[in-house]
């Protein structure tokens, strides 16, 4: 059975694009270089929406369903994107996503890199793509998608971009750290983190590299250094280190 697959181009739609040439041009700034958009817009209704990207994309991806439905596919699972749910696609994740048949999506969307960027998407669980959004979080979240359509309507400038940063930082906190649903949600520590402190525990007396303990983690060795000084406070060599310390004292009690 055919499907009509439709990228964008929907009635009411809001586009932009902020031309490769600009960024370039704009992305060391001070004010720029830490967290920055790179496109942003909002489908209405938006009947068969689809993309399709084998090898991801360069930036991190941002879509927040307002009505109606869609699905993702990510590392061979399918999962559901309902109402009052964003869902978080980091950059250079194979993905596919689209609206659903029956109940199309309602999606205000957003690309966005920088160096600090990647700080933000860690915040979810390795694993989990898709976040509830609380009603508290929704209304400020969508006035901050609004006010970057705003500055954007008259084309880009340095003093635009800067704005729009600078916004986009406040749509990030309120979507991870102002929102009771995800909170809610979130464990003290993340599964990856309890699952390599019992492993370091078991395993005290063993040589374990940084790349073995990520390997356990199930993650990059960049992402697991920074996850794990993120809710540990030390590296992971440091804690382990410690912890062989204090397993050398215990044993020299005996």
């Amino acid at each position: 059975m055919f499907r009509m697959h439709i990228p964008e181009g929907f009635e009411g739609q809001i586009h932009y694009v902020i031309p490769r040439h600009f960024l370039q041009t704009v992305e060391h700034y001070p004010l720029l270089h830490a967290l920055f958009p790179t496109d942003i817009g909002w489908y209405p209704a938006a009947r068969y929406h689809y993309r399709e990207r084998p090898l991801g994309a360069p930036e991190h991806i941002l879509i927040y369903c307002v009505a109606g439905s869609g699905w993702a596919t990510l590392r061979q699972e399918t999962i559901a994107v309902p109402a009052g749910h964003a869902l978080i696609i980091p950059s250079g994740e194979p993905h596919i996503y689209g609206a659903s048949l029956h109940d199309p999506w309602t999606i205000h969307w957003l690309h966005f890199r920088g160096e600090t960027a990647y700080q933000f998407v860690q915040h979810l669980q390795p694993g989990d793509y898709v976040l509830p959004v609380h009603e508290k979080a929704h209304a400020p979240i969508v006035e901050t998608f609004q006010e970057c359509y705003e500055a954007l309507e008259n084309g880009f400038t340095m003093r635009q971009m800067i704005f729009c940063a600078l916004t986009i930082q406040r749509l990030l906190a309120w979507l991870f750290f102002a929102n009771p649903a995800f909170q809610s949600e979130a464990s003290p520590l993340p599964r990856a983190i309890e699952r390599i402190l019992a492993y370091l525990r078991d395993h005290v007396d063993q040589r374990l590299s940084l790349a073995d303990m990520a390997q356990q983690a199930d993650l990059s060795v960049s992402h697991f250094s920074y996850l794990f000084r993120l809710h540990m406070g030390v590296s992971p060599v440091d804690y382990f280190i410690h912890l062989k310390m204090q397993y050398a004292c215990y044993r020299s009690e005996e």
